[in-house]
């Protein structure tokens, strides 16, 4: 059948925000505080020390202490992590914007699509989701 890896459609890579930079007026507790106070809350949450966290998300407990208290930005590969350990989006946890959750295809058809949808060059996937979006606004007024 199809070769899936993962059915999370989270894949989006964020910008990167050095950890001690507050964050713009949001809704939400969560989302107002600095990357490294969202690592935090989301450990805290799981009712993880520092020390379980930093063995499954692969780093050393020392580096997440840095990380947590502002005084070493993660690098991409740590972000990467962090996220699919926490099962946030990159977006979220970087930026404190968009969904906290990513979203899941809702069958095996849907993830294949989109992990096409990743492997395609950015000018084919570009032209293939205007041709989705054509074809679908276009299925109104058959």
């Amino acid at each position: 059948m199809w070769d899936i890896p993962t059915t999370e459609v989270n894949g989006n890579v964020g910008r990167i925000r050095p950890p001690d930079l507050q964050l713009g007026q949001c809704s939400s507790m969560e989302t107002s505080q600095t990357l490294s106070g969202r690592i935090r809350t989301l450990r805290e949450q799981r009712g993880l020390t520092q020390a379980a966290a930093a063995v499954e998300i692969g780093i050393s407990r020392a580096h997440l202490t840095k990380i947590e208290t502002g005084r070493d930005a993660p690098g991409r590969a740590t972000l990467m992590a962090i996220a699919a350990y926490f099962g946030v989006t990159l977006d979220w946890l970087t930026e404190g914007v968009g969904e906290k959750l990513p979203a899941k295809a809702l069958n095996t058809n849907e993830a294949a699509l989109l992990a096409a949808f990743r492997r395609m060059p950015d000018s084919e996937a570009e032209a293939f989701l205007r041709y989705a979006l054509i074809r679908t606004d276009g299925a109104k007024d058959a």
